[in-house]
């Protein structure tokens, strides 16, 4: 709890999600979300594929200021956390479950974030809690069948929905190793087919449509060059410890048991393996993916029986935290956002990318962004060109007469805010920490 609260409001993107919630209760068509604020337009009309949760930031803001945000992340971070405690601890000794609890809090801990995936951590998990049970038993429930509606509410939620299908597709295929090498005697349950194709299904009834499919791999494309979390996962940053120290305790496990009747929980290990290597921010699903079906198998729970927690403790410390943590603390550009927003001016900012979310927060109304936190948005080859220009100056003058710019947010120590200054002569209006503020004369 107190390495969640360690900080306000910290992702980029909470600030631009809250402002697109605004803009849905104010009725702003769908097709026009965020276009007040963009200048980029290349004719392609952008759908929101988490607009339930910038609806929610939208109205936790209204009531409560941007402490809301810290409420949604302190009330979804302690639920998700408190959910794994339950699995883990859950009719098994402390000696046992101690270490684990430990692992698996170091992994979440650090993604309990003011944003839409930590809502879709929760469905996650829940879902491989499911996953957990069709393979141990071999058969479907009749509460299996509420993952088709509510795939429905996490694809409107945020877009890691596609987990849904993946998950019990990946579980079939393992409850059919399950069944050749005789560690299940049920006959499969083909309804299982059904679930997956119900959420395949489900999944698209969104503004997104048939889109959110491929938008993972969208944002992998578009996003893994500029941004850390779509970044190739390596074994030096900090969450793969956890999760290496899982795959390790699980490989050790099967080697000591030596046993085909485990061969379907190494295919589960492996696909979700290979998945977490693929992006830095597939770790954490991962591990929840992994975790329950592994603990079911090497240290079953011996009873449903689990200590009884004393629930007054978390909704008290939430309600610390919130008054103790300032939302806006470590945010920068908040001098910069105030300027803007009492100048008379309207500014069309050639700004850098991680400086959008708090422009569009304190700088008022009457600006308007280049780029902003919606990687999916822009195309690959076009970002690519931006980027080089924000960092090293390089075409900046095209933008500035392309997009009839009259200032710029970039950082104080790039090339581009030498071109600014010597090349291009635009005031130096306002300086915050590692950004400038440029006017043009």
């Amino acid at each position: 709890m107190l390495y969640i609260n360690r900080r306000g409001i910290g992702d980029l993107d909470a600030w631009w999600h809250t402002l697109i919630g605004d803009q849905i209760r104010a009725g702003v068509p769908i097709s026009q979300w965020g276009d007040s604020w963009s200048l980029f337009n290349d004719g392609h009309k952008w759908r929101s594929s988490q607009w339930l949760t910038e609806l929610l930031f939208s109205l936790l803001h209204t009531f409560f200021g941007w402490s809301g945000l810290i409420i949604f992340r302190n009330i979804c971070g302690v639920a998700l956390l408190l959910w794994v405690c339950r699995e883990i601890v859950r009719g098994r000794q402390f000696r046992i479950a101690f270490p684990i609890l430990v692992m698996a809090t170091f992994l979440i801990a650090p993604l309990a974030q003011e944003r839409p995936a930590l809502l879709g951590l929760l469905f996650t998990f829940g879902i491989s809690c499911t996953a957990k049970e069709i393979l141990e038993t071999g058969k479907l429930s009749t509460k299996n069948w509420w993952w088709v509606p509510t795939t429905t509410l996490w694809a409107n939620f945020h877009g890691s929905w596609v987990l849904a299908p993946a998950v019990f597709s990946v579980t079939s295929f393992a409850l059919l190793v399950a069944i050749r090498t005789n560690r299940v005697s049920r006959p499969f349950p083909r309804s299982l087919f059904l679930i997956i194709g119900g959420t395949l299904i489900a999944g698209c009834i969104t503004p997104l449509g048939v889109r959110g499919l491929i938008l993972p791999f969208t944002m992998a494309d578009r996003a893994s060059a500029f941004i850390v979390e779509w970044h190739r996962t390596r074994l030096i940053d900090g969450l793969t410890a956890p999760f290496a120290i899982l795959v390790v305790a699980i490989a050790t496990m099967l080697i000591i048991r030596r046993t085909k009747a485990d061969l379907d929980l190494v295919i589960l290990v492996i696909f979700w393996s290979i998945f977490a290597g693929l992006a830095f921010r597939n770790l954490g699903p991962a591990f929840l993916i992994i975790l329950p079906p592994a603990l079911q198998r090497f240290v079953p729970s011996h009873s449903h029986h689990s200590s009884r927690i004393p629930w007054a403790i978390p909704p008290a410390l939430i309600l610390l935290a919130v008054l103790v943590v300032n939302p806006i603390s470590a945010t920068s550009l908040r001098g910069i956002g105030s300027y803007l927003n009492n100048s008379a001016a309207s500014y069309r900012i050639l700004n850098s990318y991680n400086s959008s979310g708090p422009l569009l927060a304190f700088g008022g109304n009457h600006i308007s962004l280049m780029v902003d936190g919606r990687a999916d948005r822009y195309p690959k080859e076009w970002m690519a060109k931006y980027l080089v220009a924000i960092r090293d100056g390089v075409g900046v003058e095209k933008y500035v007469n392309t997009y009839d710019l009259n200032a710029a947010v970039v950082e104080r120590a790039s090339m581009a805010a030498n071109v600014f200054r010597y090349r291009l002569k635009w005031n130096e209006t306002v300086t915050e920490k590692r950004y400038i503020l440029f006017t043009r004369p």
